[in-house]
């Protein structure tokens, strides 16, 4: 298996897997509307911000991993990550390569504060949806593989996968409906 593989899941959604270390890491990158967001799926990325760190940004240095951005035209400045790395609101490449972070003048109430400045509810509940809905999309997908290699529903880890698939549904319409039927955010008062 080689280092990098990718595979082009949607015109806003590509799944990469990316080896480290001797382990192979998954990572989702999608697009939303403030740009491209890197989302690792494994566990010890999740639990573990500084290997998180490292992963990521030897993944930013790859050169096939670069490549693919350029055939895809992604720029480096357009990705951002769903876990802290430092400064989530800096691009991840900005940090890796170009410009060094300075953590002494960093502070997260400022990062939240401009946060929740820029940003009404309903596109915090917007941006949420979009990022269930990409992992509705990954576990559905690993439920076709799963079929394909002759696993189904009698199968425990065929269903533990769509209980997955079923819950975030559920949170996706829970967390659908705070925003009501009409999406329009412009005509809602405040």
């Amino acid at each position: 298996m080689d280092a990098f593989q990718y595979e082009l899941t949607s015109e806003t959604n590509i799944n990469l897997k990316y080896e480290y270390g001797g382990e192979y890491f998954t990572f989702s990158l999608y697009r939303d509307d403030r740009g491209w967001v890197l989302h690792p799926f494994d566990g010890i990325l999740l639990r573990n911000q500084a290997m998180c760190a490292l992963v990521a940004q030897e993944l930013f240095k790859h050169k096939p991993f670069q490549v693919m951005l350029a055939k895809e035209g992604i720029l480096f400045t357009d990705i951002r990550s769903t876990v802290n790395l430092d400064n989530v609101n800096t691009p991840i490449a900005a940090r890796n390569e170009r410009e060094p972070y300075d953590n002494d003048n960093a502070n997260p109430a400022d990062d939240l504060m401009e946060f929740v400045q820029q940003h009404s509810v309903e596109e915090v509940i917007d941006y949420e949806c979009s990022l269930i809905g990409s992992r509705i999309s990954f576990y559905r997908e690993i439920l076709q593989r799963m079929f394909m290699d002759n696993l189904g529903p009698s199968d425990p880890e065929f269903q533990k996968v769509q209980d997955i698939v079923r819950i975030y549904e559920q949170s996706l319409d829970m967390l659908s409906s705070l925003n009501g039927p009409n999406l329009d955010a412009g005509r809602r008062g405040r």
